[in-house]
C-alpha cells in the first residue's frame, strides 16, 4: 500500500466515525420549576425512562429540574412532556411520553429538592436508577430495570425493584426493600421499628448501629445459601440450622424479617 492510498484509507475511516458520532449524537433540553411545598406535603414523581434523585432542603418549595435527551431526532424531545400539576398539600410531576412511543429514543432525569418531612408518595421509574437523601415523613418508591439508594433517609420507607440492588445507609423508622434480581445492602440501621428485606436472587447485608441498644425479634431465611450472624449481644430463644434462624435480641421488640431464594444473609455491626 502506497503512502497516498493509506492517508486516503485513513480519511475514508475517519469520515465514517464521524458519520456515525453524527447519527448517535444526542440532543438535549433543560426542564425547570420552583413550586410551593411544605413539610408534610405530598410528593409524586412518575417517569418512564431515566433516573430520579431526590434530596431535602430547609425551603417551603420544590426545585425541579430535568435533563431530557434525545437521541438522533432532535424532534422527539418535543414528544415527551413534563406535566407539573398543584393542589391543596402536594404536588405530582410526571414525565408522559406518547402512546405509541416504542421506537422514541428520549431519557428523562430528574433533579428535585422537597423540604425536609415531605412524604415522597409513588415516586416511579421503569428504566432507571432512584437517589433518596434527607429526612422525610415517608418514603414510596420503586422503579423495574435499575437500582435504588437511599441514605440519611429517617421516616418510614418502602422501596422496590425487580432488577437491581438496594442500598440503603443511615435509617430510621419502619422500613420494607424488596428485588427480584438484585442484593440489598443496609448499614448504619437503627431498628427502632419494623423492618423487612425480601429478595430471590440475591444477597442480604444488614449492618446494625449501636448493637448493644437493640431490642428485636429477627427472623431469616435463604433456600441456596448460608445464614452468618456476628453480632456480640445478647441473644435468647433462639432456633436455627443452615439455611434458618430465629432469635430474639435483647429484650425482643420490632421484627426484623429477612428473605432470599438464592443468595446469602449476613448480620453484623
Amino acid at each position: 500500500m502506497t503512502a497516498r492510498t493509506r492517508i486516503a484509507a485513513i480519511g475514508l475511516c475517519l469520515l465514517l466515525a464521524g458519520v456515525g458520532a453524527y447519527l448517535r449524537a444526542d440532543y438535549q433540553e433543560e426542564f425547570s420549576k420552583t413550586v410551593p411545598l411544605k413539610a408534610g406535603d405530598r410528593f409524586s414523581l412518575e417517569n418512564v425512562n431515566g433516573r430520579v434523585s431526590i434530596s431535602t432542603w430547609k425551603e417551603d418549595k420544590a426545585e425541579i429540574k430535568a435533563l431530557k435527551v434525545a437521541e438522533r431526532d432532535k424532534e422527539n424531545l418535543k414528544k415527551v412532556e413534563i406535566i407539573v400539576e398543584e393542589s391543596a398539600g402536594g404536588v405530582v410531576v410526571r414525565a408522559v411520553w406518547p402512546k405509541y412511543s416504542h421506537n422514541l429514543r428520549v431519557s428523562v432525569d430528574f433533579d428535585v429538592r422537597v423540604p425536609e418531612g415531605t412524604n415522597l408518595r409513588d415516586v416511579e421509574t421503569v428504566n432507571g436508577d432512584i437517589h433518596v437523601t434527607g429526612p422525610y415523613g415517608a418514603i414510596n418508591v420503586s422503579t423495574t430495570n435499575g437500582g435504588i439508594e437511599a441514605s440519611a433517609a429517617k421516616g418510614e420507607i418502602e422501596a422496590e425493584t425487580t432488577n437491581g440492588d438496594i442500598r440503603v445507609r443511615d435509617i430510621e423508622g419502619r422500613a420494607k426493600f424488596e428485588t427480584t434480581n438484585g442484593s440489598i445492602r443496609l448499614e448504619q440501621v437503627r431498628l427502632t421499628a419494623s423492618l423487612e428485606a425480601e429478595t430471590t436472587n440475591g444477597g442480604i447485608t444488614l449492618h446494625i448501629e449501636n448493637p448493644n441498644e437493640v431490642n428485636a425479634a429477627l427472623r431469616a431465611e435463604t433456600t441456596n445459601g448460608h445464614i452468618s450472624f456476628d453480632f456480640p449481644v445478647t441473644l435468647k430463644k433462639i432456633r436455627k440450622s443452615p439455611h434458618y434462624l430465629e432469635v430474639e435480641i435483647g429484650q425482643g421488640g420490632p421484627e426484623i424479617l429477612l428473605s432470599t431464594t438464592n443468595g446469602s444473609i449476613t448480620i453484623t455491626r
